[in-house]
């Protein structure tokens, strides 16, 4: 029985490039920046890594996984190559940390990039979902599926569009607020709730500060096992308590059982999920 990842994967090393409109570096450079923190700060050498997921969903380097063991000059180790949208980053956490936790090697590392700003479009690039989904969804873009979740939650709990707009205007106050205190984050300037209630729509009701930027950058994480950890001589140790995946068929966009004001995956998660 299947008794989940609680406690069995602990980060070695954690590294991050400069987030932001990066027109003077390309893609490979981007994965040596947050490559070449996470080593340092995981304190070990590029040889005892013993896989590799990379997680992209553009198109700023070819095909497959190869890219990554390339910029990285890692020589004969398994890459894998990943792509999930948003979550793109954590299906290379995931990967890694799986394999970590089975056993099937003691040190792994999980890398996502994205180099977006001088591709030709203003942000990943469109994905069909297959002719049963398109036929009737023509239309979905990441703004548009997320506004509709907000209508839906303003709808069945009966929340005015006012106060829906100030009640999600301090996610967005609050994410600038903590920018300005990264220097690596791409937008470090504060906001005022009013700004973020008087800018302009983009998919009712969420506004330009609603919406996530388009941004380059990458990120790496390291990780291990928590007896390896402490070999290693790391004593301020944290552990994954639980990383999973639940994707949909699309029955909820396909008929009038679901109301669009919660997401049905996060409540159908296997239960080894919380284990």
């Amino acid at each position: 029985m299947a008794s989940g990842i609680k406690d069995k994967v602990a980060i070695l090393g954690m590294g991050c490039a400069k987030f932001g409109e990066r027109w003077d570096t390309d893609g490979p450079s981007l994965m040596v920046e947050a490559f070449e923190e996470a080593i340092a700060d995981a304190g070990i050498d590029p040889s005892q890594l013993e896989a590799g997921w990379f997680g992209h969903a553009g198109n700023a380097v070819g095909p497959g996984a190869i890219p990554l063991a390339l910029a990285l000059r890692l020589h004969n180790i398994p890459m894998t190559r990943v792509e999930n949208a948003c979550a793109t980053g954590t299906e290379a956490l995931r990967g890694a940390a799986y394999a970590v936790a089975s056993g099937a090697c003691d040190i792994a590392f999980a890398l996502g990039m994205e180099k977006l700003k001088d591709a030709g479009y203003s942000g990943l690039p469109a994905a069909s979902r297959g002719p049963f989904y398109d036929a009737t969804n023509a239309n979905l873009t990441a703004p548009g599926a997320f506004a509709q979740l907000a209508s839906g939650y303003a709808a069945r709990h009966r929340v005015a569009a006012d106060d829906l707009k100030r009640a999600m205007a301090h996610i967005s106050v609050k994410s600038h607020a903590n920018a300005t205190k990264n220097p690596k984050a791409h937008l470090r300037k504060p906001i005022t709730a009013e700004q973020v209630i008087k800018a302009p729509i983009v998919a009712a009701p969420l506004g330009l500060f609603d919406c996530c930027g388009v941004s380059d950058g990458a990120a790496c994480a390291i990780v291990t096992r928590p007896e390896i950890a402490r070999a290693l001589g790391k004593t301020d140790i944290v552990t994954l308590k639980s990383l999973q995946l639940a994707a949909t068929g699309g029955w909820e966009a396909q008929g009038s059982g679901w109301d669009s004001s919660y997401v049905p995956t996060t409540r159908r998660l296997p239960p080894v999920a919380a284990t």
